[in-house]
Parts: structure tokens; C-alpha cells; sequence
């Protein structure tokens, strides 16, 4: 029953995630220049540490942040600068408590999430 919850929850906020995305993409009129995209995250699960692999069209500042499945946030990096093209970041999760949270980076008005698994 605690899997098939974790599952719906995990599913709704996509879900939210991808709604929120089409909304934004129907409703304001960017340039492709402002996309970044999430190329890979690994290993997942996680032990301590993540590499995220990141795309940018264009440089600017990013905001990285670790959400539980109960929609809380549970870490906030300090915000920092996505530059142009590829780049990859290691986040510290060694602190967080084993669990599945929704990793979540935000530049230029755009959300990208992914789901991570902390063992």
C-alpha cells in the first residue's frame, strides 16, 4: 500500500511538473535561447553524492533545490550561475536521510525536475 502511495504521489507531481512546463511554454513567448534541460543524473540511487548533467542555451542564474514527496523542502543550494552550454554539478546529499526526492532546478522562470532516490 506505501509503494502504490509513493507511486500516485510521484505521478501527480510529474504530472503537476509537466502541466506547470506546457503552461509556461503556451502562455509566455521565449526564445528557445532561455531552455536548459537536465541531460543525466547519476548514480541513482544515490549514496552521497549526484552528478547532474545540465544544458543551457544561454548563461544565467540557477537555483537548485531537494523536495521530499511530501512537497517539503528539505535543502537549498545557493543559488549559482548555469553557464552556456554543458555543465555538470555534484551536490552533497550525504547529510539527507534515506528516502525518494524530487530534485529540483529552477533558471529563467523554468522548472526541471527529476526524481532521485537516496539510499
Amino acid at each position: 500500500m506505501k509503494t502504490i502511495f509513493i507511486f500516485l504521489l510521484i505521478s501527480v507531481f510529474c504530472l503537476g511538473t509537466y502541466a506547470q512546463n506546457a503552461e509556461t511554454k503556451s502562455s509566455v513567448s521565449t526564445s528557445i535561447s532561455s531552455s536548459f534541460s537536465i541531460n543525466k543524473v547519476y548514480p541513482n540511487p544515490v549514496k552521497d553524492f549526484v552528478i547532474v548533467e545540465l544544458r543551457s542555451e544561454d548563461s544565467g542564474t540557477m537555483q537548485v533545490s531537494l523536495i521530499n514527496i511530501l512537497g517539503s523542502e528539505v535543502k537549498k543550494w545557493e543559488s549559482s550561475e548555469l553557464l552556456q552550454g554543458e555543465q555538470k554539478l555534484k551536490l552533497d546529499l550525504s547529510s539527507i536521510k534515506s528516502g525518494v526526492y524530487f530534485l529540483k532546478i529552477v533558471k529563467s522562470g523554468q522548472v526541471k525536475t527529476q526524481v532521485i532516490k537516496k539510499n
